[in-house]
């Protein structure tokens, strides 16, 4: 039936333009709009509908196990590096189909960055820095607004640029604190943020005189810091969660130290001697804390 519509359109054609006025092409688009109106669409296309209609939902629920796929991926790849099981962690990770997801790029940078805490190897930690940065910093490109990937991109900016000597690492100290100070923004209740900053804060009040010194020749307005505002980072980040990181308690020691504050300053040194080690931070705090404790 289709077929023979289109054949009596064009013998209408041929018939109906001799001594006519009207330009072929007008005429045929006018006769085929007419064509398509009565023939196509009521017929043609409506039975296409139903097609349609499923390849849409269909990619629907691609996308939608997709995400949910991603979404357990992430959580099990959480509690594997709240576990400490980092290159588990990785391995994990890796399996995802689009590598190029920023939840997945930081969260490798930060279990490569554990990781590099924990070798001993002075090449194998240089690798894991370097890999860890090019992943974050991939990352921070695709999510300006993830306050994950602005925490992890400060500590690794800083480590990574302590690989290259001293000079560099002070140079990226104003960059450190501001993507710490944009996490805490983003995110003010994570406590290791807070901690982040305190630790920034401590690190400049302590900074010893020839540092104070290259700090002064590359700024003109060389950052500060004080074991004032230090302890302040320290008390927020163990009020939003007491006891979330044993290098926390060991701080907030060091900083009553240092504003001559022994009898709370013991309090938390106690507590982090007496730490359970877990991981490579949980024994340097450990082993700290037990030398600090003979000075009381």
């Amino acid at each position: 039936m289709f077929l023979r519509r289109i054949i009596n359109f064009r013998f209408y054609l041929n018939i109906n333009q001799l001594g006519n006025n009207i330009p072929k092409q007008t005429l045929i688009n006018n006769r085929f709009t007419t064509l398509v109106k009565t023939v196509l669409k009521p017929k043609f296309i409506t039975s296409l509908y139903p097609i349609y209609l499923f390849t849409r939902l269909s990619a629907a629920k691609i996308k939608m196990a997709e995400e949910q796929n991603l979404e357990n991926l992430l959580q099990n790849a959480d509690q594997l590096f709240d576990e400490n099981h980092f290159q588990e962690n990785i391995d994990l990770l890796s399996k995802y189909s689009d590598q190029d997801v920023p939840e997945i790029q930081w969260r490798k940078a930060r279990a490569m960055y554990s990781l590099s805490k924990a070798t001993k190897d002075a090449k194998e930690k240089e690798q894991y820095v370097r890999q860890s940065f090019e992943l974050v910093s991939a990352a921070l490109q695709k999510d300006d607004n993830n306050f994950a990937i602005h925490k992890w991109y400060s500590i690794i900016l800083d480590a990574n640029a302590g690989l290259d000597g001293l000079k560099a690492r002070i140079t990226q100290l104003e960059n450190v604190k501001k993507h710490m100070l944009k996490a805490v923004e983003l995110n003010p209740n994570d406590p290791t943020s807070w901690h982040i900053l305190g630790v920034f804060e401590f690190n400049l009040a302590e900074l010893p005189w020839i540092q104070r010194k290259i700090v002064s020749a590359i700024f003109a307005s060389p950052p500060t810091g004080t074991y004032e505002k230090a302890l302040e980072f320290f008390e927020k980040a163990e009020s939003l969660k007491e006891g979330f990181y044993t290098t926390n308690w060991l701080m907030l020691g060091k900083s009553f130290m240092a504003l001559n504050n022994m009898e709370k300053a013991k309090v938390y040194i106690e507590k982090a001697a007496n730490c359970q080690v877990l991981n490579e931070d949980d024994k340097n705090c450990k082993e700290e804390a037990c030398k600090l404790m003979k000075k009381f």
